[in-house]
């Protein structure tokens, strides 16, 4: 029978502080500490069929169009994309806070894809704890718009995101 244990990333939490940290504390109170940290995961990591691999599926908002920042959630970042992240790069962008410059693939034409790179394209966490992948090239050359449906996922072998237009909202 085959091992299928994996580590996966989560948020640690140290809510208990050493005594030498909590005598010091200021009246106000300890303030926990967040790691990231992998550990075992039980379940096998999600299966990616090749052909649907659009793990993350969504619907465009004008905030993602007019920015050209696609929202991802939390969860599905963490399942889908960071899984299979080495553990630095995603300290980089998880705990540090920093953007992490990506590759993206736009494959909605598959017989010519279009790759984006470069300073203006990358992945980062945003203050709600959400994540950003930031492609204004793609919104525009692409012309997506409000309500158009997409698909995204983090190719683990290549180490890039693809993206796919499904089909326009606002045909």
């Amino acid at each position: 029978m085959l091992n299928h244990m994996t580590l996966k990333k989560t948020y640690f939490y140290n809510f208990y502080p050493p005594k030498s940290q909590e005598e010091t504390a200021t009246p106000s109170g300890f303030r926990y500490h967040r790691m990231l940290v992998e550990i075992r995961d039980v379940r096998p990591p999600p299966m990616l069929d090749p052909n649907q691999p659009w793990q993350i599926k969504k619907t465009l908002n004008h905030y993602e169009v007019s920015s050209g920042k696609i929202a991802l959630p939390f969860n599905d970042t963490f399942e889908y994309v960071l899984r299979y992240w080495n553990f630095s790069m995603a300290n980089h962008i998880a705990i540090l806070g920093h953007r992490v410059a990506v590759v993206v693939w736009d494959v909605t034409n598959d017989n010519q894809p279009i790759k984006y790179e470069g300073n203006d394209v990358y992945f980062q966490i945003t203050p709600s704890e959400n994540y950003v992948l930031t492609c204004e090239d793609l919104m525009r050359q692409r012309n997506l718009k409000v309500d158009d449906y997409i698909g995204i996922y983090w190719d683990c072998r290549q180490s890039f995101f693809h993206v796919k237009l499904f089909y326009s909202g606002m045909s």
